[in-house]
């Protein structure tokens, strides 16, 4: 059975090489297309149409935008949505990052033109992303949340150590950037402990996701740079293409991937390097995402003794990672973003009682 497929561009060239890209694949069928947001949302509230498995959504179209059209189909619809578009140019890279937030499971650009080398290889890479997030099962969401409840039988309080970490490492996949928003908009500027992190995102989309958090949480946030020494009040992302880890000196170094490695950057790189740095004087998050990455390394980083959290199930968009974690009891307690933001804004007032301390 073909996976079904909305795709709204108002390109037609994009719309083709989409179609084409599909046919290629053989088991991904475009079963309609939409030149605007207002067209898709006809598209959807037409019954006689077929429902579609995912829509691929372009940012930059006539009356209503991309980030617009994900909004209000998430509304409604419990329908995958994977941004394809080349406007991820600051500020139009804020419309994806909006999109990402509205529950857009992944963004990624706009494959080249059909003569050029690279073509198939695109073809084939986005091919899969469609496949992949075709699995996530996203929530309709309402202009009106309710506040999260916490799972009864999973651990959602913590203890936290007399000695604060010196470090947070944040691991995420699909779903991560808004949550990772949240995180680091309820922390002030001068939060005293450095921040790195691991968001699996689309290649070269790495430096646009780390501008959006600087320019919209109180922290500093930046693409992280080998050899550059951690700094309290930043937040380091991991630029895309190569391992991100820190050495005794807390100083980042980057790792070549090694031909069989499938991610990159991987968070276990990440967490296994704070785990034999820092021990227990550390504190890592694993949050929403596809897959097992992760898991292993948020194990190595509780085994060392430092406070390891991972996003619970009502709250993510894919409980693959923090699922893992939960497997390998891996994480020492499961809680939805807000309250993960409070024990990181805790962990700090403490950091900051012990320095004036010292």
């Amino acid at each position: 059975m073909p996976l079904k497929v909305l795709i709204v561009d108002d390109s037609i060239i994009s719309r083709q090489v989409l179609k084409y890209i599909f046919y290629l694949d053989g088991d991904i069928e475009a079963i309609g297309e939409a030149k605007d947001g207002y067209q898709a949302l006809q598209f959807l509230e037409d019954h006689s149409n077929p429902k579609p498995n995912l829509i691929t959504m372009d940012l930059e179209m006539p009356g209503i935008d991309g980030f617009a059209t994900t909004r209000r189909i998430l509304e409604t619809h419990a329908i995958p949505i994977v941004i394809i578009s080349n406007a991820f140019n600051y500020p139009s890279a804020e419309k994806a990052m909006k999109a990402l937030q509205a529950g857009a499971v992944a963004a990624v650009g706009k494959p080249p033109a059909l003569g050029s080398p690279d073509f198939y290889r695109h073809a084939r890479e986005l091919a899969e992303l469609i496949r992949n997030s075709a699995k996530v099962k996203p929530k309709i969401r309402p202009a009106a949340v309710a506040p999260e409840e916490a799972p009864s039988h999973l651990p959602t309080e913590i203890s936290l150590p007399d000695t604060p970490p010196r470090i947070i490492a944040i691991g995420a996949s699909t779903g991560g950037p808004p949550v990772i928003q949240t995180l680091l908009s309820s922390l002030p500027a001068d939060f005293p402990i450095p921040i790195c992190i691991v968001q699996h995102i689309a290649t070269g989309f790495a430096k646009n996701f780390a501008e959006w958090l600087n320019n919209t949480c109180p922290i500093t946030c930046k693409l992280a740079e080998e050899g550059e020494r951690l700094k309290k009040a930043v937040a380091y992302v991991a630029p895309n293409d190569v391992h991100m880890t820190v050495d005794a000196n807390d100083t980042l170094r980057f790792r070549l991937p090694r031909e069989n490695d499938i991610i990159v950057p991987s968070v276990d790189a990440l967490f296994i390097s704070v785990a034999e740095q820092y021990g227990q004087h550390a504190a890592g998050v694993l949050l929403t995402g596809m897959g097992r990455d992760g898991a292993l390394g948020l194990l190595k980083m509780k085994k060392a003794g430092a406070i390891t959290i991972a996003q619970n199930q009502k709250s993510s968009v894919v409980f693959g990672m923090p699922g893992e974690a939960l497997r390998l009891d891996a994480a020492c307690c499961y809680l939805a973003p807000p309250e993960i933001g409070t024990i990181l804004k805790e962990i700090g007032e403490q950091a900051r009682k012990r320095e004036g301390k010292e």
